[in-house]
């Protein structure tokens, strides 16, 4: 109860105070941390129009991303190319796409109008690049990430396009001039941001130089990168036979010492911080020849690893000392009986490939050597439920797979012909 005033005369009142607004008495740190707090990306949308300082802080890029990163995002389906025993490219342009047939009708209305066999993609003209004329000319599919395909033209893979199959729009571009003679032995990454919807397309060459660039949707040119850990680190990896992945802030490459001899079977994944443009190598916590992915998880310190061994998943984690800890194992087929059953028994599945984890969600597939179909997985850590999506095709896709997401829409701009709370 507030202390009563007494007045000259014999009135009482009460002491005339007036709390601070609610609103302008919140840090921007704090409103930051209550929009994370938020159950999608609509209520951000919605606060975001509150109040002119609740929008400024919502449209922090730093803390969209950490408010998508925190979510499971819609997950649309999955996309698997045909492999190749070829040298070089080692997957071939056929592409299959299995619907995840999500109940959320913007996933659902994805999956039935994407365009993720490239039927629409615009043509382009490769006259004047006798070189890259000399080989197919057909897209291959080599990176995906925020809803958008990283594509090479041909063998020669002079020709790169990054295309959006919901929008059915492209960005065509070169590989850096130094690079023509020798494209078709570099590896690529693609890392999108949505809290910009921009892009960036990271590409490494292990021969001739051993030397990075970046190419962005911002300025549609390619930036060479020369640093002293590129140089040192990236031609350890002259064998590598893979483009690289995303991981949050992180893209990264894995040796894939199974199927090369020269790194003494030593598994080792190189690593770029796209922050701070810092490359650095991994070494993994089990022997070459495990399926893996890398994650970025807060909740667990940074870069996480997620395996598979035996149908087994696997989630590591960096100790304080700084050593890979076996954080939790999840066996699919104690945990789900009808695994054993009838994927293992009856439909000879035995090797499970570790496509992705974002948040808590590992994206999988469970496939076999004998048979040409597979069953796609996501798998809940948490909460150790699975979700299951077979994959019945009649041709074995045993190239690059990726799980497709919807991304994030970007929040709504301020309407500077109204007046905002807080203004």
């Amino acid at each position: 109860m507030e202390p009563w005033e007494r007045s000259g005369g014999c009135g009482v009142k009460g002491t005339n105070t007036s709390p601070a607004p609610p609103v302008a008495a919140l840090g921007d740190d704090l409103v930051g941390e209550i929009l994370l707090c938020l159950p999608d990306i609509a209520s951000l949308a919605s606060a975001a129009l509150a109040c002119k300082s609740w929008g400024r802080v919502a449209r922090v890029p730093a803390i969209f991303r950490r408010f998508g990163s925190l979510r499971r995002p819609q997950l649309v389906g999955f996309i698997l190319a045909e492999g190749s025993d070829m040298n070089v490219p080692y997957h071939r342009p056929n592409l299959c796409f299995i619907s995840a047939k999500s109940r959320n009708p913007d996933a659902a209305s994805a999956a039935a109008d994407g365009d993720f066999f490239l039927e629409d993609l615009p043509d382009i003209d490769p006259a004047g690049d006798e070189g890259n004329r000399r080989y197919d000319d057909q897209w291959r599919l080599r990176g995906c990430d925020g809803g958008l395909l990283l594509l090479a033209r041909g063998r020669a893979a002079v020709e790169l396009a990054v295309y959006n199959p919901l929008a059915r729009t492209a960005i065509f571009f070169r590989v850096p001039s130094a690079w023509r003679d020798c494209s078709h032995v570099a590896r690529y990454a693609i890392v999108a941001d949505d809290a910009d919807a921009t892009f960036r397309v990271v590409g490494a060459l292990y021969w001739a130089g051993s030397c990075s660039a970046v190419f962005s949707s911002r300025t549609r040119e390619w930036d060479m990168i020369e640093s002293s850990d590129a140089s040192r680190v990236l031609p350890i990896f002259s064998g590598c036979q893979s483009d690289g992945m995303p991981a949050g802030r992180y893209v990264y490459w894995r040796s894939n010492t199974k199927k090369s001899r020269d790194y003494m079977n030593k598994e080792k994944i190189l690593v770029l911080d796209t922050e701070t443009m810092v490359w650095s190598v991994i070494r993994p916590p089990f022997p070459p020849g495990e399926s893996y992915c890398i994650a970025d998880m807060a909740e667990h310190g940074g870069l996480c690893i997620v395996s598979s061994k035996e149908q087994c998943v696997q989630l590591w984690v960096r100790s304080s000392s700084d050593e890979w800890v076996l954080k939790k194992e999840v066996s699919l087929l104690k945990e789900f009986g009808y695994l054993k059953k009838q994927l293992r028994r009856e439909d000879w599945m035995k090797k499970v490939r570790i496509l992705a984890m974002k948040v808590s969600y590992v994206y999988m597939e469970f496939w076999s050597i004998r048979k040409p179909h597979s069953y796609l997985l996501v798998l809940n850590l948490n909460t150790i439920k699975l979700e299951i999506f077979p994959n019945k095709s009649t041709e074995p896709y045993r190239g690059p797979a990726f799980p497709f997401f919807i991304p994030l829409a970007p929040l709504p701009a301020p309407d500077d012909d109204k007046t905002l709370p807080g203004a």
